[in-house]
């Protein structure tokens, strides 16, 4: 039986997961890291080497920023450090001596969902990834995803949503990923008190702070506003949303979608939803990646 070593690098840890050919992960593993290449790359090769003895037949890394799936290069990295034009798969190459694959995150977690998960019966879906960034993901039956011409297509945390707003680690100013990813909550909470509050934080005291009501509604209603745009531009039937953020949809996304209705022009009957594999669809879709790439190879 074939297995391969699907990875995930989130904001807060590194996620490692060992599926077989029959589409079963068989062990999954997490690890703490800080956003910067050196540490990061050293917990990927601990977490590789407890695999070992699991004979992998490949690996394949899912990782935010604008990806070159060719080259398995990092073109440019908003949230981490020392990862802007990094050959990602040259370097892990040259000390594990099995196939490396490097594709974007939010491209790995619409893999997962298409395969086996909230996007099975769709024919052409967006997927949004909300964490500590915003990762964006379209998918089309007929085209398969779309990367653009340089790698930077559907990037759709870098919508800018409001100009000359907060800075962005792409370079620009007022991008969607500081309104609503899971960091944005944080932010709104901040300007409205000067405290320095993490999501969960935040979300465990909704019912006795106003000021945690408030920065959730705006993220809330700043989704819901996108949402008009991802509608307007590509019209799909879905938009899957998982990552971190989406484990809290209880608390927004029923009002996220009453406000999407007001908001749009034509709402449609895009369905709005949470992801089948929420914070996991990384690994499952840098898996599911592995054995197509493998397959590849062999044809």
């Amino acid at each position: 039986m074939k297995k391969v070593l699907g990875i995930d690098i989130g904001g807060t840890k590194i996620s490692f997961g060992l599926m077989n050919d029959e589409g079963e992960l068989l062990k999954t593993t997490k690890k703490s890291t800080e956003l910067n290449r050196e540490d990061i790359l050293d917990t990927i090769i601990e977490g590789i080497k407890e695999f070992k003895n699991e004979n992998p037949i490949a690996i394949s890394i899912s990782v935010a920023g604008f990806v070159d799936t060719n080259q398995g290069k990092i073109l440019v990295s908003p949230n981490i450090k020392g990862f802007w034009g990094f050959h990602l798969k040259e370097s892990l190459e040259r000390v594990i001596d099995i196939p490396v694959f490097v594709a974007n995150d939010a491209n790995m977690a619409a893999l997962a969902e298409k395969w086996i998960g909230s996007a099975k019966e769709f024919d052409n879906f967006v997927m949004l990834t909300m964490g500590t960034g915003l990762g964006g993901a379209v998918y089309d039956s007929r085209t398969g995803f779309l990367e653009g011409s340089t790698f930077q297509g559907s990037e759709l945390g870098h919508i800018i949503m409001y100009p000359d707003g907060r800075d962005c680690g792409c370079g620009q100013k007022g991008c969607a990923e500081k309104y609503i990813a899971g960091s944005s909550l944080s932010a709104n909470y901040k300007e409205l008190t000067g405290k320095e509050l993490q999501g969960p934080e935040i979300i465990s005291i909704l019912e006795k702070d106003e000021n945690a009501k408030e920065a959730l509604k705006k993220v809330s209603r700043d989704l819901a506003i996108y949402l008009s745009t991802i509608k307007n531009i590509f019209d799909p039937q879905a938009v899957i949303i998982g990552g971190g953020f989406s484990e809290t949809s209880e608390y927004w996304l029923e009002n996220t979608i009453e406000e999407y209705i007001k908001i749009c022009n034509r709402p449609g009957d895009m369905k709005i939803m949470t992801g089948k594999f929420l914070n996991d669809a990384g690994i499952i879709g840098a898996c599911r990646n592995a054995f197509i790439n493998m397959d590849k190879k062999d044809a």
